[in-house]
């Protein structure tokens, strides 16, 4: 749990009221934080075309993802997950000071405990630094004969390439001796759909820049993710998936050399 160091000097009570995207959010500032970092992100889970989907946020806080779901995105039903009493407390105002109270049931408490399944056709994963923890329940939830897609958000090191490299080739080896056919395709199809360095990217002396090094690295993240993903679902399900990249979102830089990323994963049970 995310703890603000505030001092209330002066009034009864710490709650406020943000206006965001023409979203109302409120919250008690000696209780909970609000990143304003995250407002690209908002705006892009504002555009995404979720008309009638059921979406589950397992890291709801006072809904900022949850909301634009809602609000814009038109989203039927969002299942929101959140442990933090307070922000718990702050995410059912939210809900009815935007009118979307009836499309939201709040899920208090530890989501790894959660026994919802089969259920979304979207899930949001929105924890840092990993949320590699909520990675079995999100595969819990997805439709199983359907499947559907992931936003995994993740604190992404531009160094050390070599070991994330390693570690992927061990990943996607592993899955060769699961389903090589389907491993074969996968690989194909996310190396069609990962961001490619051009040649911009590189200096007069033909080295790569820190930009392109660093997607490099959210290239190599993603393809490890994706990999774990349909191993995950796999054994969930006792039936082979795929999963194919559809987008990777920079999102800001958390600390050098450190990017705040979102994959979007788009995962399907095979015929």
């Amino acid at each position: 749990m995310r703890s603000p160091t505030v001092t209330l000097l002066l009034g009864q009570d710490g709650w406020v009221e943000h206006v965001d995207n023409g979203i109302r959010y409120t919250f008690d500032v000696t209780r909970c934080m609000f990143s304003p970092g995250n407002i690209t992100e908002k705006l892009r889970v504002a555009s995404l075309p979720c008309a009638g989907e059921v979406v589950a946020d397992l890291y709801a806080g006072i809904g900022y993802f949850t909301l634009p779901y809602l609000v814009h995105a038109g989203a039927a039903f969002v299942h929101a997950c959140e442990w933090n009493p307070h922000a718990v407390e702050a995410l059912r105002r939210n809900l009815e000071l935007n009118g979307v109270q009836d499309r939201c049931q709040i899920h208090p408490g530890d989501n790894r405990q959660l026994e919802l399944r089969d259920v979304a056709d979207r899930v949001n994963l929105g924890l840092l630094p990993s949320s590699e923890e909520g990675w079995p329940i999100a595969c819990q939830l997805l439709r199983k004969g359907t499947g559907g897609i992931l936003h995994i958000h993740q604190n992404v090191e531009s160094f050390p390439a070599k070991a994330l490299h390693l570690h992927s080739g061990h990943l996607e080896e592993q899955q060769l001796q699961q389903c090589p056919e389907q491993a074969f395709s996968n690989r194909q199809e996310d190396q069609r759909n990962c961001r490619n360095p051009k040649d911009a990217d590189r200096t007069d002396s033909g080295r790569e820049t820190p930009a392109a090094m660093a997607r490099a690295e959210w290239q190599r993240w993603a393809e490890t993710t994706g990999a774990r993903i349909r191993i995950l679902l796999q054994q969930l399900h006792g039936k082979p998936w795929r999963t194919n990249i559809l987008h990777i979102e920079p999102v800001k830089s958390y600390a050098p050399h450190v990017d705040h990323v979102v994959l979007d994963l788009e995962c399907r049970p095979l015929s």
